[in-house]
């Protein structure tokens, strides 16, 4: 699709990609006007209940005309396929934001982006239309910290004005964020929204989802019809009480039980008093300093007393400010990131030990011991404290200091990227940016990106034993978002330096296996064939891999290349493959 053009836009680069479709960014090739353009996938085009899917979110779109709400531009359907162009936003969406840039979102913060929030779903449903799948990822925090509503996808009209895309017994949204009417396939209305809209606030403010993401869908559907929603100061001590009583009745079972509006939603949020207080821990008050409520302190009465009530104060000051920068500093020694992306935080220097709590990448956490601690097996540990209190152990290479975190986390534009990426390579790829110069500010453009695909399929991350010795090698693909550029990276689990390679041009990549399991593939070797009358034939000559190769693919010139390690060279060898 690149260099491709769809009405008046060009096809600029992929945006991201899923099994419905894909988006691309377009460029106007009249106005100084961006757009992002979702394509439906071609092997859709038979299924004539996606296609009204897909027509219905242009419709809905069409309806609304907010400035929290991704904005309409047009829909088109043609030979080519089907096409909705909509108003480019950039940013982040509210999900990876939460996880990868601030964790837990202060209070105060959060409600005044979730008014905004409240405000664009409230003008959906002045136009009869509900969202059904309201989540983090489908909000985007834009640069200016504006947020707007990305995806209508399965949004549906009730006033009867489209046709009905779905049918009693039938479960639509993301589970985590389902309402109980949901979740039991009913028939929905605003109040459902209203449950989804207090499961985000929770996430929001606490920096995860409120149920463990590792539980089987059948454990959240009974969870969510059956238990209490959990109480968000359980989970981070910024909460306020009156903020967990707002959830508390977002998030009832019962729909009358709920706020009836994002009207009175957003009214009791304005309510909350700047004077609400957060219990905080003793051992987390230096870092959560910015979520305690100021209070306005009152002018001195001047009485015969004031002089000597003055001169005790100032005393009484100067002591307790010596006592809190003794605190501040034993409490400030060692504050350090989590660089794994799900990390249990165990009792003991043991891996099989009992796990207190499961971290997420980029949390913050207070080292307490000493020194590196060092177990019977001769692996690497430090004593911690996470932000809800609690204590225990984790190895030591899974932490980083802030700076390091910083970087390590702006060298990926997705969580897939993220995610992909084992720790160890994490640190190879951080060195690689250091070296070559690309935490600079001229530099900045180069990121990592990676899509949600099998093994098997093409993507911008590999992993293989590419060098035979029964440790996982890692190969990316680093693109430049200004230009065309690319950068192919090989990493080998005994080299601290990739192996690299420039192009001009997008190419995606996946892993070879070695063997039959891998196919045949040409490696530079022909046959010579005897045919009728003594004659000879040369061809070329397809072989199984003897380690595990990668396959690069170039999407402009449609260029397959086969690379492989030569193990007797310790060199890496690529051969193109013929057409």
């Amino acid at each position: 699709m690149i260099g491709s053009t769809i009405g008046n836009y060009e096809i600029d680069e992929l945006i991201d990609e899923g099994g419905m479709g894909s988006i691309y960014l377009g460029i106007h090739k009249y106005l100084p006007r961006k757009a992002a353009i979702k394509i439906l996938n071609p092997l859709l085009k038979s299924k004539p209940d996606i296609i009204e899917r897909f027509r219905n979110e242009a419709l809905v779109l069409s309806r609304l005309q907010h400035p929290n709400i991704v904005a309409l531009y047009d829909y088109i359907e043609n030979q080519e396929g089907y096409f909705i162009i909509m108003e480019h936003v950039e940013g982040e969406n509210l999900a990876e934001y939460i996880e990868t840039t601030t964790g837990p979102i202060p209070q105060k913060r959060t409600i005044n982006l979730f008014l905004k929030i409240l405000d664009a779903v409230g003008h959906a449903h002045s136009q009869n239309i509900i969202h059904r799948d309201i989540k983090p990822s489908n909000f985007i925090i834009t640069p200016d910290n504006n947020i707007k509503i990305l995806d209508f996808g399965i949004a549906k009209s009730i006033d009867g004005s489209s046709k009905t895309l779905t049918k009693t017994g039938f479960k639509v949204g993301t589970t985590f964020y389902m309402s109980p009417q949901q979740v039991k396939g009913q028939v929905l209305d605003r109040r459902s929204d209203i449950y989804s809209l207090g499961v985000t606030l929770f996430q929001m403010l606490t920096g995860q989802p409120p149920y463990d993401e590792e539980s089987s869908e059948y454990d959240l559907y009974h969870a969510i019809i059956n238990e209490p929603f959990p109480d968000p100061r359980e989970f981070y001590v910024g909460v306020s009480e009156d903020m967990q009583k707002i959830i508390q009745k977002a998030t009832s079972k019962r729909p009358l039980d709920r706020y009836q509006s994002c009207e009175e939603f957003s009214k009791a949020l304005l309510g909350i008093s700047q004077s609400s207080k957060i219990k905080i821990p003793l051992a987390m008050k230096t870092r959560l300093m910015d979520l305690a409520s100021e209070e306005e302190s009152k002018p001195p009465v001047l009485n015969r007393n004031f002089w000597r009530s003055l001169l005790l104060l100032v005393i009484s000051t100067l002591f307790v400010a010596a006592i809190a920068v003794g605190v501040y500093f034993s409490f400030k020694t060692d504050m350090r990131h989590i660089i794994a992306n799900k990390q249990p935080l165990y009792e003991e220097m043991d891996e099989h030990a009992p796990v207190v709590e499961k971290l997420k990448f980029g949390e913050q956490l207070k080292v307490i011991s000493p020194r590196v601690l060092m177990d019977k097996n001769g692996e690497l540990w430090y004593k911690v404290v996470s932000m809800r209190g609690n204590s225990g152990f984790i190895p030591a290479e899974n932490l980083a200091e802030k700076k390091i975190y910083e970087q390590i986390n702006s060298m990926f534009e997705n969580t897939t990227a993220r995610e992909m990426t084992p720790v160890f390579y994490k640190k190879l790829l951080r060195n690689y940016f250091a070296r070559n110069r690309l935490f600079n500010t001229v530099n900045r453009e180069w990121k990592l990106f990676a899509l949600d695909k099998k093994p098997f399929e093409y993507n911008y991350i590999a992993k293989a034993d590419f060098n035979n010795n029964d440790v996982e090698d890692f190969a990316c693909v680093l693109k430049n978002n200004t230009d065309n550029k690319r950068k192919l990276l090989i990493f080998l689990d005994n080299s601290n330096k990739p192996i690299a390679f420039d192009y001009d041009e997008q190419i995606k990549i996946k892993a070879i296996p070695k063997g039959r399991k891998g196919g045949a593939w040409y490696l530079g070797n022909n046959l010579v064939k005897k045919t009728g009358k003594n004659r000879r034939i040369k061809t070329n000559k397809y072989e199984y891999l003897p380690v595990d190769g990668l396959l690069v693919y170039k999407e402009e010139s449609k260029q397959a290349i086969v690379f492989k390690l030569n193990l007797e060279e310790n060199i890496i060898t690529y051969f193109e493959q013929p057409n």
